[in-house]
């Protein structure tokens, strides 16, 4: 197909048209293949920038972020590179990539948001499935029911976190973790571990704020096995809100 000959240099920018009002614009639900601790990570990213402009350059956006993700292994420095290329021409930009990181000690994954703030800080958000075993029915039946759980926690760092290290803090506070791959005698440990470490998600939360106790919020949600609704448990750090 011949490409149409267009001379823009006669064609209005309707992009520049200025507006009386402020607000956030860019692209989100971008996904991209980055570079992650070794591992080659489909990521879906937002870019927004302040604007009083009619519209956006949105390919001034995309290629930040072409010629950012090419350049590193760590998420952070990619981000602080698309940062620092946006806002060379179309100012202070937020910057969230979004996936799902395979911990390094298991089958398992955690989903990951990292969002890079204006003073160059990282805020982190860390969600894990677990399993937890209920304490009450052990107590009564000598047999806790189970159920899979989830915990999240949110986290502002100005340094770079080592997503493994807390993928194991995180493990940790359940009453056992999941695996895919399970033969009979495996199930069967893992059923007993859990039995031996039964806990409310409440009990999920508490664990949690002991291994991250600077964290901005955690939270906990056990999907019910004998119930249609699920547990829930928050904590928000009112030093750091």
């Amino acid at each position: 197909m011949q490409e149409p000959k267009i001379d823009l240099s006669k064609v209005k920018d309707v992009h520049e048209e200025e507006t009386n009002i402020q607000i956030y614009a860019g692209l989100t639900n971008l996904s991209t293949l980055i570079g992650i601790r070794g591992y080659n990570l489909p990521v879906k990213l937002t870019v927004i920038v302040p604007t009083i402009k009619r519209g956006v350059h949105m390919s001034r956006l995309v290629k930040a972020i072409n010629e950012a993700r090419k350049e590193n292994d760590l998420i952070e420095k990619v981000l602080k590179m698309i940062s620092e290329s946006v806002n060379k021409t179309l100012g202070k930009c937020k910057v969230i990539a979004k996936f799902d990181y395979p911990v390094n000690y298991s089958d398992q994954f955690m989903r990951i948001k990292i969002q890079l703030n204006e003073d160059n800080s990282y805020l982190y958000e860390f969600e894990k499935i677990g399993i937890t075993a209920c304490p009450c029915s052990k107590e009564v039946t000598g047999i806790g029911h189970m159920q899979r759980a989830k915990l999240k926690v949110k986290i502002k760092s100005k340094e770079i976190l080592d997503f493994d290290d807390i993928a194991k803090k995180m493990d940790s506070c359940f009453s056992a973790v999941p695996s895919e791959y399970l033969k009979r005698i495996d199930e069967a440990k893992l059923i007993l571990d859990s039995q031996e470490n039964t806990r409310f998600v409440e009990d999920v939360v508490r664990s949690c704020i002991e291994q991250f106790p600077n964290a901005l919020k955690i939270e906990a949600r056990a999907f019910e096995s004998i119930h249609a609704h699920d547990a829930y448990a928050v904590w928000y750090n009112k030093v750091q809100f």
